[in-house]
């Protein structure tokens, strides 16, 4: 696993829970306030693509259905975008011109090579003095090592993945997915919040200082911000995140009627779309707790979510 992504738990903390459930594995915070570490490498393994062109992503493929509650709604089934699987320079050399020109699938698909990359050692005696230090220290980058072994061999590995790829474009991952973000494409969206630019994070609430809290709560704001724009762009996978900030109250402040309104529209589409209800535990639940006025506005919330003209985009 790899452990320089941290995350707080109050951005990540139901992100966790829709990628778990996504085939996507992240490891669990060990307390309020604690990281949660994006384990890219397992990402890489489950979405790799080959170095196809970078805008060489097929035609959505959309089916006009109508949800359980009634609400004719349009499915909008989209292919997976994916990295790059490594080795990374060729592919490198061949996204960044489009990504340059403007092409916002390159400048995504970009950001997440040089994610990959965005921490392994630029030379073999960086290389081998990180490899020293993990093993004298079992920490590396903050983070501790549970198998120094298992360690030296992934970065060694990552080290050849990325052999190729200018050290000095590493740390940009981040500016080019959002460039793409920012240009509407609805799946950097929806990955700006799980990749953090680079820095020091604070791993347990207590040691945040005054400027790592300011500076994490910014990030936060953000990622709600992009989320939002996701789901007003379509996208279920951002009612699954924004319905369980609000149960939770990590992210947003505790909303059953909100949490209730994007569960109960992303299980309809769910349904429409052939895949399992996954929420009709919690929506009961949450349908115990509110007063009866409430549930009806929660009911309207959520047909209203499903009659959003850009609803139903399903990301894999």
């Amino acid at each position: 696993m790899n452990r320089r992504g941290a995350v707080w738990v109050g951005v990540i903390a139901v992100v966790v829970v829709a990628v778990l459930l996504g085939d996507r594995l992240l490891q669990p915070a060990t307390e309020t306030g604690a990281p949660i570490n994006p384990a890219s490498d397992a990402r890489v393994a489950d979405s790799a693509t080959s170095a196809a062109p970078p805008s060489a992503l097929g035609k959505p493929v959309e089916q006009r259905a109508v949800s359980a509650s009634g609400v004719p709604i349009r499915l909008i089934r989209r292919p997976a975008v994916g990295v790059i699987s490594p080795p990374y320079g060729a592919a490198y050399a061949q996204l960044l011109p489009a990504a340059q020109a403007g092409d916002t699938l390159a400048q995504l698909r970009l950001g997440l090579l040089l994610y990959e990359c965005r921490d392994v050692p630029a030379d073999v005696a960086t290389l081998e003095h990180d490899i020293e230090s993990t093993y004298q220290t079992r920490r590396r980058g903050g983070w501790d090592v549970a198998d120094p072994q298992l360690e030296e061999k992934t970065l060694r590995r990552r080290f050849q993945d990325c052999r190729d790829v200018p050290a000095a474009q590493r740390g940009a991952y981040r500016d080019w997915i959002k460039q793409a973000a920012d240009s509407g494409l609805l799946e950097a969206q929806l990955e700006l919040p799980l990749h953090l630019p680079q820095g020091e994070y604070c791993q347990y609430l207590a040691e945040c200082s005054v400027a790592q809290r300011a500076r994490q709560e910014a990030l936060q704001q953000e990622a709600i911000d992009y989320t939002t724009r996701a789901r007003d762009a379509g996208s279920a996978a951002a009612l699954w995140t924004i319905g369980g900030w609000y149960a939770q109250g990590e992210v947003l402040d505790t909303n059953d009627v909100e949490a209730y309104a994007n569960f109960r529209a992303l299980d309809e589409i769910n349904q429409a779309a052939g895949q399992p209800q996954r929420f009709a535990q919690m929506l009961t639940s949450l349908r115990a707790r509110l007063r009866p006025a409430d549930l009806i506005s929660a009911e309207a919330r959520a047909d209203a979510l499903l009659s959003n003209p850009n609803c139903c985009v399903l990301t894999p």
